[in-house]
């Protein structure tokens, strides 16, 4: 349905009424009738359209005169105008966090976690801090004083919840469970208003669907974009309805998981293409009662650092730092079919190779401006390059050095002290771009002899 200025019923009637639903089977049919022009219908169901009737109702009274008119007419589907508003007329963009930057306010963001990783912990680590009104790890604004959480689960049992909760310091007072017993025929789709009024009633800061795949409805398929991106639209609605941030917990299929660890979540990609921010729940290989809460999408805010928590000996959560496992990591593990404390221990390592390599430089430079590699390793050491080729090794780090006021030319051939090698150069940006001007100067020849016969070409 596109969008129909105000006066278009007045300039081309017979494309407003088309475009409001109103079939060319449908108006000849109505004309043989009535025989009223196009025009005055037009102006009818415009009025009709104003006053908020549906095309069913403009025609109601000749429906039953006219019998033949009335098939054609059920048909049509309720038409709704849309308002083109300008930039201007819009408020400024209040956005705001539950939890900065990874819960925001009015929307809903997604949980990832394959089975068994703790994502259910890790929500009752969060519903607890909310129900207290407790700091959150990174963010830096105080929290709004204690405030309700909702939990809607499909899978879980409220004492085993309870539990959990408990274990971790929850305010259970201000907890509300739906558990996998209650929540039974619970469904956003066509249970949508009593799915409302559930999160309604209870005037949640947070609402955890686990899993949202569970509430989904009958008839409704998981993997067809246009099937499930009005579900997830009335959810992000909701959320900002009812003020409150929301976690749509998903199951992770594994066939999926690969270079862009979002696409893992069970079901159609657009779940979390539709979403505002995303998280995906690891275990830290390094301890086997931590894990790791990666931001792995974020619309609102720059990411923000993964999350370490720790699961105590009573089944509690205790927060445990950052990590420096994120999705790049995620991502190019699965590219080099590593793990992610692999990929995070060479990344950290190159890390410290890096800064070795741009001191050395900053060292070479004052003393000279041409190098073998050979010469250099002798100099600094033969792990200067780390595990890379030299060239390779520059490349990395040439644009640091560049913000430093240097030039690196690498991987060429370098005559020095006799010998003749594979090497590179430095210099700084301006002594770099003198010499580059004089060499072109030292290139560039011409005539500046005209004869009396020819003419200048200006």
């Amino acid at each position: 349905m596109g969008v129909i200025a105000d006066n278009d019923y007045l300039d081309n009637p017979l494309n407003y009424l088309l475009s409001v639903g109103v079939t060319l089977d449908l108006l000849e049919k109505y004309q043989r009738n009535t025989n009223i022009k196009t025009e005055e219908i037009a102006f009818v169901v415009h009025s009709g359209i104003t006053q908020g009737k549906t095309i069913q109702e403009i025609f109601s009274d000749d429906a039953e005169k006219y019998p033949d008119i009335y098939e054609e007419l059920m048909e049509i589907k309720p038409h709704r105008s849309y308002h083109i508003k300008l930039a201007s007329e819009f408020g400024d963009d209040k956005t705001r966090f539950l939890w900065f930057p990874y819960v925001p306010i009015g929307d809903y963001t997604v949980l990832m976690a394959p089975g068994g990783t703790g994502k259910t912990y890790f929500i009752c680590g969060l519903v607890a801090a909310i129900s207290k009104g407790e700091q959150l790890p990174y963010d830096m604004k105080p929290q709004n004083g204690p405030q309700n959480a909702l939990i809607i689960s499909a899978e879980d049992k409220g004492e085993l919840l309870k539990r959990r909760l408990l274990a971790s310091g929850a305010d259970l007072d201000r907890v509300g469970i739906l558990d996998c017993m209650e929540s039974e025929g619970l469904n956003f789709t066509s249970g949508y208003n009593d799915f409302k009024a559930v999160i309604m009633s209870f005037h949640p800061a947070l609402v955890v669907i686990d899993p949202w795949h569970g509430f989904l409805g009958a008839d409704i398929d998981i993997n067809r974009v246009n099937a499930v991106r009005p579900c997830f639209q009335k959810l992000a609605n909701l959320a900002k309805e009812c003020e409150c941030g929301m976690i749509l917990i998903s199951h992770v299929n594994k066939r999926a998981q690969g270079e862009n660890i979002n696409n893992a979540a069970t079901g159609s990609t657009d779940f979390v293409n539709a979403a505002r921010s995303a998280l995906y729940c690891i275990f830290d290989e390094e301890d086997n009662n931590s894990r790791i809460i990666i931001h792995s999408k974020t619309n609102y805010a720059a990411y923000g650092p993964s999350v370490k928590f720790k699961i105590n000996e009573n089944g509690g959560v205790e927060w445990n730092g950052f990590s420096d496992i994120d999705r790049n990591t995620m991502e190019q593990a699965a590219r080099l079919k590593k793990t992610a404390a692999e990929v995070a221990k060479m990344n950290s390592e190159k890390v410290f190779v890096n800064e070795a390599l741009i001191r050395a430089l900053l060292d070479a430079v004052q003393k000279d401006t041409k190098f073998l590699y050979d010469d250099f390793k002798d100099q600094y050491g033969d792990n200067i390059f780390g595990q890379s080729q030299p060239k390779k090794a520059l490349d990395d780090i040439k644009e640091a050095m560049y913000k430093k006021g240097f030039v690196i030319d690498s991987g060429k051939q370098v005559r020095k002290n006799g010998k003749v090698g594979r090497g590179f150069s430095i210099q700084k940006i301006s002594e770099a771009a003198e010499e580059a001007e004089t060499s072109a100067e030292r290139n560039y020849s011409f005539d500046t002899t005209v004869s009396s016969s020819e003419e200048l070409p200006f």
